[in-house]
């Protein structure tokens, strides 16, 4: 018989640490779903870890792909999944183990396309809980901006949603992959409802984060992935969400990749050549954005100042 949801899990290397989610996964309360673990290339023992859960749970998949990166994984298991729902997990992260039930107990009282939670941050020091606030309804102005605050692990999408609108991870994108995608699938509808609590751990990865293992030249795709999210809402979308993407989203992304190049001593003519080609979006500030705003002028301003050290050097 056909499952409720599908929880899709992209995973790449970790025969360490996906027991975790998996576990997190055999231990919910809501026991009508299926898991979909796309393999996307690993070269360890990942593989054998999986199996004792597949060879025991016939609810749970496996599917093993050549290494085309985490947006291939998940456009994957999208295409395999057999739920009415889907929701995603990291292979670091874990659920709470009510997560199924209170996502799915919320998405059908509301009759809504879109659900999501908020979730911990779990470091070596502990857990806490992500700020961010609760609202329902047409959220994308807010998600694009970050006041509702949503990790990839937090959300229950109608899988008939996804397929209607031919949504998919953009796979030539190195950094907010899952911006994109989630920011698509929030302008194609408004009937989004929420679980005030907080039902996902996130795994801070440290040094494995996305932004301390790119290439410069990589802000070039970033770039042209927020300037299609732009042209992808077309000409009578809200002004507002355009600046929030090009005055708050684009301006982030390039001026924290700068801060990170200079950190870990990259090239220093790469470094100027990019502040001079995209230096018209770093220069300008906006305080539309709260303390988020604050925060990313200040780092603008600590970015300038280091750039004109490095030009002195």
């Amino acid at each position: 018989m056909k499952p409720l949801i599908s929880v899709i899990i992209p995973v790449y290397n970790r025969e360490s640490k996906i027991h975790i989610a998996l576990d997190s996964l055999i231990n919910q309360t809501f026991q009508d779903f299926e898991v979909v673990i796309v393999d996307d290339g690993s070269v360890d023992r990942t593989a054998q870890v999986i199996e004792k859960y597949t060879n025991t749970d016939s609810r749970f998949k496996y599917i093993y792909q050549k290494n085309a990166g985490v947006s291939s994984a998940r456009n994957k298991g999208i295409e395999k999944a057999k739920g009415n729902y889907i929701s995603f997990l990291d292979s670091d992260d874990y659920y709470d183990s009510t997560f199924l039930e209170k996502m799915y107990s919320k998405i059908s009282e509301k009759k809504a396309d879109v659900c999501y939670c908020s979730f911990y941050n779990v470091t070596a020091k502990g857990k806490s809980p992500s700020i961010t606030v609760f609202k329902e309804g047409d959220i994308l102005i807010d998600y694009i901006l970050e006041n509702v605050k949503i990790n990839t692990n937090c959300w229950l999408i109608k899988k008939k949603l996804l397929h209607l609108n031919d949504l998919h991870f953009p796979t030539n994108v190195s950094w907010g992959e899952d911006v994109e995608f989630f920011s698509e699938v929030l302008s194609k509808t408004k009937n989004v409802c929420c679980v005030k609590e907080f039902l996902t751990y996130y795994v801070r990865k440290g040094d494995e984060s996305n932004l301390s293992s790119f290439s410069l030249d990589k802000l070039d795709k970033d770039f042209s992935s927020i300037s299609r999210m732009c042209q992808n809402l077309g000409a009578d979308s809200d002004l507002k969400l355009k600046k929030a993407l090009i005055n708050y989203r684009l301006s982030a992304v390039i001026t924290y990749r700068l801060l990170n190049a200079i950190k870990k001593n990259w090239d220093k003519t790469d470094i100027l050549n990019y502040f001079e080609k995209y230096k018209d979006y770093i220069l300008t500030f906006s305080f539309n954005n709260g303390l988020r705003s604050v925060k990313l002028n200040l780092s603008k301003v600590l970015l300038i100042y280091k750039l004109n050290k490095l030009k002195k050097s």
